[in-house]
């Protein structure tokens, strides 16, 4: 699938995206797609583990959808039809509904209906995890001296993810009513919903080992830092935490969270008492 830009309009498969409009399809009437908006959660549980004479800062990692519509991407082709790598493609869905029109149960009165799509990088077998994981989701650095200060000792990480509805962003809520939750099919975060990979997860690190004690670190977590997904907003996708790195008298090093990033949209994006897997 291939899409070109005319005139500030990106057009796909027939469709048409003007900048700042709407989606219509020629010679059918417009439909409204709802988009994401994505936001990092404030890294929690952060930890100093010492593994082979290497420090390691492990956290936890949160990417809330505070947007419209879901953000949905689907493989193609399926991953039953790939080897290790196959085309994640973002699509734009007229609601929340679980169940595309045409294709929910009978008892089903709400679905959704695919108005757009957008070629948005690849999924990638993730040995590790035994799933499939999508690429460009997050970055994880570690700053001195302002969230937008000097990299510290090339921590600078860009991580990929399997996209799920984890819990509710409302009230860190968890409930079994998911729209997103195999990551063997279609991925995503549904509007209101939190993906969240626990610091005990492979790759939720990095490496402090070489790194000075200090008392203005900060740890920075962005979704979508490459803006290969299309939302609505990308300026507020970036969350962080403030700490020190201090050493005891028999060189035992601590970490300890001093600061963080103001959340504008309530305490809930801070994170805290929201369920970790």
């Amino acid at each position: 699938m291939k899409a070109r830009v005319i005139m500030g309009a990106l057009i796909i498969g027939g469709l048409v995206l003007t900048v700042g409009g709407s989606l219509a399809l020629a010679g059918k009437p417009a439909q409204t797609a709802l988009y994401p908006d994505l936001r990092t959660v404030v890294p929690q549980q952060l930890n100093l583990v010492n593994e082979q004479q290497n420090q390691f800062l492990r956290f936890s990692n949160g990417i809330a959808n505070t947007g419209a519509g879901p953000w949905a991407v689907a493989p193609d082709p399926p991953p039953a039809e790939a080897t290790t790598v196959t085309a994640a493609v973002q699509e734009f869905r007229t609601s929340n509904a679980k169940y595309r029109c045409g294709e929910q149960p009978q008892q089903v009165t709400e679905c959704y209906e695919v108005v757009d799509t957008h070629l948005a990088g690849v999924y990638e077998y993730h040995p590790a995890h035994h799933h499939w994981h999508i690429g460009d989701i997050a970055l994880y650095e570690v700053r001195k001296g302002s969230p937008t200060g000097p990299i510290v000792n090339e921590n600078s990480i860009k991580t990929t993810f399997c996209l799920i509805d984890w819990y509710r962003l409302d009230g860190n809520s968890s409930t079994s009513e998911r729209t997103f939750f195999d990551c063997f099919a279609i991925q995503g975060i549904s509007s209101g919903w939190v993906d969240q990979y626990h610091q005990a997860t492979v790759g939720q690190q990095v490496d402090l080992t070489d790194v000075p004690d200090g008392n203005d670190y900060y740890l920075v977590s962005t979704a979508n830092y490459a803006r290969t997904f299309v939302e609505t907003n990308y300026t507020n996708n970036t969350a962080w935490v403030k700490f020190t790195l201090t050493s005891d008298s028999n060189g035992n090093r601590k970490v300890t969270v001093i600061g963080r990033s103001p959340c504008v949209m309530g305490s809930d994006l801070y994170g805290e008492n929201a369920p970790n897997r």
